[in-house]
């Protein structure tokens, strides 16, 4: 049905006045770096900005959309660019390239049938879905005619594919092998007898990734002055580099923490601030650059780190700085590093992924756990401060038995419940059951299936926590690692049981 022929069909008052952007004629960004624009011109057709050191455009003319949904759409993207992060507004950004290409493009108002059947086809862009949830938020809470609750509650209740579980943090600890960190270090203090320059800030940028492992913008946002030294009085040299971090929320420049660096690498970047300030001149900024003098854009960087593994023999195609941060944080994890320090050292915004390298198979764990997992002092500390007395399904009655849903996943056949049958719980079953002394977990039961839907489930506290901004302090992310820690011990202490079982019965 054509626009014309809707407008046929409604009365005149059922249209919103024309919406006009009144936006500012600059809009100052979030710029990472003071060799990059500050402002974006919305004077123009084509909005550009940075981050990176790569170009991030939106041209208004090759988006077909409806001119009212065009001037909310560029109000939307100056809000964007003012709150987040360049590199998120651009994503938020994108969701009108997707609207332009369907069926409601040239239409405005929508129904909410309208608006849920398009989003709805775009499950495979979760992305998209979020973006435009939140567009439609923002619409909706500045008042703005032809957005209303109704339709913004229903496209809450869109389903988007989620990610695996704990895809980023838990199941990414994929750190360098032994025989790979030889190679690594046999790399980074290879004798550099040429003179390119270039080859010796690839050593240096190798070098810096396995000590401090910043993430590829870091490397990009490093300036000269970042870097210094104290000589001391018996002519001791102390290095220092002053990190941005990289995803502190809020934060209109990133800030820059002290980090500690070894005399082998300070004296490289020494001379490599000595050789680019002779090549460039004194006044260039950057501490990593190209040929031309311009500082290295993330996409050079990590084609350089990647570039540099390869040379060492470490072959994985899909990971650079990432691998080298789950290295360190491993690392820092089996030398029994505070999860705490781990995430100050990375930069994390929460101690959500760190914990991940405390507790997702680091081989210090591995090592305590089977050492106190024979204890017998150890085995009734966990039995006082977690669950019940471990019983066999058979020797249950099925009405004890607990079952309950997590994550939308519906899971029984995981222990009884010693309070009396038709008592009712106050607590939600399976969540609190972990940590309550009236239940008595299953030997054979399917706890490993319980802690997968809770890392599920977590996953997703996590992913609206960083939209909202609010990783620090939420509570119930916070009560999920507690579960999640306290399900990992009820499944040591049933394997611990079963092997004790099988060992009497030889």
């Amino acid at each position: 049905m054509t626009k014309s022929a809707d407008r046929e069909q409604a009365s005149p008052s059922s249209f919103p006045p024309a919406y006009v952007f009144e936006g500012p004629a600059l809009v100052a960004i979030r710029t990472r770096t003071t060799d990059q624009p500050k402002y974006v011109d919305t004077r123009l057709p084509i909005w550009t900005w940075y981050d990176g050191g790569l170009a991030m455009t939106i041209d208004w003319a090759e988006l077909h959309l409806n001119p009212d949904i065009m001037q909310i759409a560029k109000a939307f993207v100056v809000y964007a660019l003012e709150k987040y992060a360049p590199v998120t507004a651009f994503k938020a950004s994108g969701v009108f390239g997707r609207l332009a290409e369907s069926e409601i493009s040239r239409k405005f108002p929508w129904t909410r049938q309208e608006v849920v059947t398009i989003v709805s086809a775009w499950k495979k862009s979760r992305e998209s879905i979020i973006f435009f949830r939140t567009f439609y938020r923002w619409a909706l809470g500045r008042g703005i005619l032809g957005f209303d609750k109704e339709t913004y509650l229903a496209l809450k209740e869109i389903k988007t594919n989620r990610v695996d579980p704990y895809e980023r943090i838990f199941l990414s600890q994929s750190g360098l092998a032994l025989d790979e960190e030889i190679r690594l270090l046999k790399r980074i203090e290879r004798d550099l007898s040429s003179d390119s320059w270039e080859e010796f800030q690839l050593n240096i940028i190798l070098h810096l990734g396995f000590e401090l492992a910043p993430r590829s913008i870091q490397f990009h946002s490093l300036d000269v002055t970042d870097f210094e030294f104290i000589e001391s009085a018996d002519h001791e040299k102390y290095y220092t580099l002053w990190l941005p971090m990289a995803k502190k929320v809020g934060q209109r420049r990133p800030e820059r923490r002290p980090r500690k660096i070894t005399t082998r690498l300070g004296e490289k970047i020494s001379r490599h601030v000595l050789e680019i300030q002779r090549r460039f001149g004194s006044d260039c900024g950057p501490l990593f650059v190209n040929p031309c003098g311009r500082r290295l854009s993330v996409i050079e960087i990590g084609s350089g780190l990647k570039h540099e593994l390869g040379e060492a023999g470490i072959d994985r195609p899909n990971q650079v700085t990432m691998l080298l941060r789950h290295h360190l944080g491993q690392g820092l994890a089996d030398q029994g590093t505070p999860a705490d320090m781990i995430a100050e050292l990375l930069g994390h915004n929460s101690t959500v992924a760190a914990r991940a390298y405390v507790t997702a198979t680091p081989n210090i764990a591995r090592v305590k756990e089977k050492a106190l997992g024979k204890s017998p002092a150890y085995q009734r500390i966990m039995r006082s401060l977690l669950t019940g007395e471990i019983v066999q399904r058979r020797d249950t009655a099925p009405e004890r038995a607990v079952r309950g849903v997590i994550d939308t996943q519906y899971i029984g056949d995981i222990g009884a419940c010693a309070l009396p049958v038709h008592t009712h719980c106050p607590y939600n079953p399976i969540y609190a059951c972990y940590t309550c002394k009236k239940f008595h977990p299953f030997a054979d039961g399917r706890h490993e299936q319980v802690k997968d839907a809770l890392q599920r489930e977590a996953q997703r506290f996590i992913d609206m926590a960083e939209l909202a901004g609010d990783l620090i302090h939420n509570r119930p992310l916070a009560q999920h690692q507690t579960t999640i820690l306290a399900v990992s011990a009820t499944i040591e202490r049933c394997r611990q049981q079963n092997e004790d079982a099988a060992d009497d019965s030889v």
